[in-house]
């Protein structure tokens, strides 16, 4: 892979990241704070930049760190072999599928309830979400992909590519820490509230569907492993 194929696979793995709670966090935490005086407003202004910078920046910076460490470690593990070893692994499918069919319906039974108010947090805990969000991004799987296939790619190419899934994954925030600098983040966080509150209903129906189908196909693998000895694929 050279190295605009890796910052092009980067930007896909990137959406498979994407997160719009913190956009939401940030909204609530500046609609919540009081910024009656110009100097509140700035401090209020700051503290979202702050925000969005220890996010997204502490996101790409532990993504470069993490590659340099573990990156080539995690290119050279087999996989596709681990995945499809026999009997185990067909028993850990058939355990995910079990959690993900609990999940699924878990998400179902509860899609129709009033949706939570986000805390109104002051500067220091919006700065340990920002940390938090940070630490919990090494669980997810496309930051760990992206983590594995820069591996080979100069270190002039990994860190544009993770600046770049980061800002992908926190769109949302980006955006919204942009029209803080240029004072318009009043508009632009009613309008990200008013996409989520639009979207949230049908998020909350294909959630759960969507675990389901995995969950499905997962049972049906291991299924045919016990009883055929072959995976669907692999």
């Amino acid at each position: 892979m050279n190295p605009v194929q890796f910052l092009a696979a980067s930007s896909g793995l990137g959406v498979g990241g994407f997160d719009p709670a913190p956009a939401l966090i940030a909204a609530v935490f500046m609609a919540a704070r009081p910024s009656e005086t110009p100097e509140q407003a700035r401090g209020v202004r700051r503290d979202v930049l702050l925000f969005g910078t220890v996010l997204i920046g502490g996101t790409a910076l532990w993504g470069v760190g993490l590659s340099l460490l573990v990156g080539e470690r995690l290119a050279s593990v087999p996989w596709h072999g681990l995945l499809r070893a026999g009997g185990w692994a067909a028993g850990v499918e058939l355990l995910l599928a079990i959690a993900g069919f609990c999940a699924a319906g878990h998400k179902w039974v509860h899609r129709n309830d009033p949706p939570r108010e986000e805390k109104a947090r002051n500067r220091a805990g919006l700065m340990l979400v920002a940390l938090g969000f940070v630490a919990i991004v090494t669980a997810d799987v496309p930051f760990i992909v992206t983590i594995g296939l820069s591996s080979h790619q100069p270190v002039w190419v990994v860190i544009p590519a993770f600046i770049v899934w980061a800002v992908v994954s926190q769109f949302p925030l980006f955006v919204l820490c942009i029209a803080v600098l240029f004072n318009k983040h009043r508009k632009v966080s009613q309008l990200i509230g008013r996409v989520w509150d639009s979207l949230r209903r049908w998020v909350r129906w294909a959630v759960p569907i969507g675990l389901a189908s995995v969950s499905v196909l997962l049972l049906l693998d291991a299924a045919r492993f016990f009883l055929l000895g072959h995976f669907l694929i692999g």
